[in-house]
């Protein structure tokens, strides 16, 4: 498993079917009329993108390993024979390094959270449109870890992710020990100024009138920064950083960009409709 650092889809921008390199896909969906909906918003999203397909773990994994330059893998959770996040430990035990995505009919908390414990770098509800499945893709390949807003109730600001079976941590976990900086350990600019704000004491919502963000992309932004820390509350998050001596450096930043100066954010690509 590897970090979200931004991939070809850097070069995606608001405007579907914009890019300059070509994205390959893979998607794994045992159900014919599915996939060709998730090809429809891959293709909405970059009509330049190459769609290879899968009904099953391991031809998704003997076609991943023939295609060592797929962007993104696109895995449904409940594929025939497989239960839980059984088939996303089969995934990652065969193509560690794979960057997912998982799409799902299934979008409680506690599965999104398992999840996203497993180093998933979004989560997508089957029931969501082209344009919201397109949106969320691009938000996932410009280097943030999309989460549907509605997972979370609005009071809860602690975001603390499930408890799951064990499993082989993403590198960002494994190596945050022998970071030096945020960024050596896969968090964007984004997400370091969030955390800035976060050892600052702020709400979610106070995060949101700073950053001029939606609740569901700081929240998005919360729960990655919790997964990269290897965290499961924000107090155990600032507790790391302290551990990890980033303190100074994450504080001085965020001081150099005050809100009178920072650049306006641009709109947030997380589907409102999710």
């Amino acid at each position: 498993m590897t970090s979200n650092t931004p991939s070809p889809l850097n070069s995606v921008t608001s405007e579907p079917g914009a890019s300059i390199a070509s994205l390959k896909f893979l998607v794994v969906e045992d159900h014919y009329l599915v996939r060709e909906g998730l090809k429809l918003a891959i293709l909405q999203m970059d009509r330049h993108s190459t769609v290879l397909e899968a009904e099953s773990v391991s031809e998704a994994a003997d076609l991943y390993r023939a295609n060592p330059d797929i962007d993104l893998v696109l895995l449904d959770l409940g594929l025939p024979g497989t239960t839980g996040m059984s088939s996303l430990v089969s995934l990652y035990e065969s193509c560690p390094d794979a960057r997912v995505v998982v799409i799902s009919g299934t979008h409680d908390l506690k599965t999104v959270r398992a999840a996203l414990k497993r180093g998933i770098l979004g989560f997508i509800p089957k029931l969501s449109g082209s344009t919201p499945l397109s949106n969320a893709l691009r938000f996932v390949l410009n280097g943030d870890i999309y989460v549907p807003p509605e997972v979370f109730n609005e009071e809860d600001e602690d975001v603390v992710l499930a408890s799951a079976p064990a499993a082989p941590p993403p590198p960002a976990l494994a190596n945050r020990a022998s970071a030096k900086t945020p960024k050596d350990a896969g968090l964007t600019t984004r997400q370091i100024e969030v955390l800035g704000l976060l050892l600052e004491g702020k709400s979610n919502k106070q995060i949101c009138r700073d950053l001029g963000l939606a609740m569901g992309t700081v929240k998005s932004h919360v729960a990655a920064i919790l997964q990269v820390l290897g965290s499961s509350s924000r107090a155990q998050a600032v507790v790391s950083v302290e551990d990890l001596g980033w303190r100074p450096m994450i504080l001085e930043g965020s001081m150099t960009t005050s809100p009178a100066t920072a650049p306006t954010a641009a709109p947030s690509t997380t589907p409102s409709g999710l």
